[in-house]
């Protein structure tokens, strides 16, 4: 019985110390990154988790082709036929060797674009969709800002490869993979490893360009990733990663070796997936700025690290922001008014009345209970063995 006693105890002792350790080692905030741009948001809820120049106007190169895939998901069928055109056929850089004339499902062209970079897939998705490169650019550009909501990305091609007004930046790039990870197919096609190729000029099995994805440097988490390169861009990354409670994309732009983008990324990922937690404000909620008073029409999700406090200032727009503990901005939204007097452009700081989703292991208070209720399952334990060995 001491055996199992002891056995029980130190179980018990293992808990609280995992829990201890934690509390004590939190994953710090990335100190600096190789990559000159880059941005961490939860899709969940839109909060920036973490920003480098995440606004800055960037050369994407291939990661280009995520938003090539989703509008391309929204506006044809992945059963359709493709009849590839010698333009795409004759499409610079990374290539699945389409043949001119050659027919092909519009699915496997996604799977080669994506899975490996394929330009001359992307050109004759392009064409598939639009009847051209020219139209289908145009219209790429005008659903991004419309429907995904990005206003400094301008595309010159559904690829990646240079163009002088080819642009868009972390931030930007993470809204259009947020909004692309709503979509099934989407997902499908971004966590894809590796898959057999069969096509008239190629036959061969393809694997993931993206290290994290391929598996070639374990992560579990991550759920799907594209990565880019071109010399006038250098390596680009965009990773989606989740855990229960947060469902995660990273971007990390302009690094100079793939050696150097990972390590960002994954630092980004740790720091993420490990320190940060969502809290909301309850539906109903008053703030009242110099002239005017506003409401939340619904309960706003947010995400803040964990045992953060953070800020919350409304404009007489009524426009909410929260700010964390470094005044960095996590998430906006627009208020309902209730009561306005005159109009005014002064601020004021509401009192912050987030409450946690989920129950906070780092805050002593439910820390010490957890540990109070363990001891309690070690005294029943005890008790259940004494009375069995008594009735042997």
């Amino acid at each position: 019985m001491k055996k199992k006693i002891l056995l029980m105890i130190l179980v018990v002792f293992g808990a609280t110390q995992t829990m201890t350790s934690a509390n004590e080692h939190p994953i710090k905030k990335p100190d600096s990154l190789f990559s000159k741009s880059a941005v961490m948001i939860d899709s969940g809820t839109g909060s920036v988790l973490y920003s480098k120049n995440a606004h800055k106007k960037m050369n994407p190169a291939s990661i280009t082709k995520i938003a090539t895939a989703i509008y391309a998901l929204e506006h044809s069928d992945l059963e359709d036929i493709v009849t590839v055109s010698k333009n795409a056929a004759n499409t610079e850089g990374s290539t699945v060797y389409l043949l001119p004339g050659e027919k092909i499902s519009l699915e496997q062209l996604m799977q080669g674009m994506m899975v490996n970079s394929g330009n001359d897939a992307a050109v004759a998705i392009a064409e598939h969709t639009e009847g051209s490169v020219n139209s289908f650019v145009k219209k790429l550009n005008v659903f991004l800002e419309d429907e995904v909501g990005v206003h400094k990305t301008h595309f010159e091609n559904p690829h990646g490869l240079y163009g002088e007004n080819h642009f868009t930046t972390a931030y930007d790039m993470a809204k259009i993979t947020s909004y692309a990870m709503k979509n099934d197919d989407f997902r499908v096609l971004f966590g894809i490893g590796s898959f057999e190729w069969k096509s008239e000029g190629w036959n061969t099995t393809l694997f993931n360009h993206h290290k994290l994805v391929k598996g070639e440097l374990p992560y579990p988490e991550v759920t799907g990733g594209k990565n880019g390169f071109i010399t006038e861009a250098n390596h680009t990354l965009v990773t989606s990663a989740e855990n229960d409670g947060l469902s995660v994309i990273a971007v990390t732009l302009n690094a100079q070796s793939k050696r150097a983008i990972y390590k960002d990324t994954t630092s980004l990922l740790d720091y993420g997936l490990n320190q940060f937690g969502r809290s909301y404000i309850a539906k109903g909620s008053k703030f009242q700025t110099a002239h005017s008073t506003f409401q939340l029409k619904e309960d706003f999700h947010f995400t803040k690290r964990i045992s953060e406090s953070v800020n919350e200032v409304v404009n007489e727009k009524g426009i909410m922001t929260i700010y964390n503990e470094e005044n960095q901005e996590v998430a906006t939204t627009e208020l309902h008014s209730v009561l306005k007097s005159e109009n005014g452009d002064q601020e004021v700081l509401a009192s912050s009345s987030d409450k946690t989703e989920e129950s906070d292991l780092t805050d002593p208070k439910i820390f010490y209970s957890v540990f109070l209720y363990l001891i309690i399952l070690v005294m029943m334990g005890i008790s259940m063995i004494r009375k069995r060995e008594q009735e042997l």
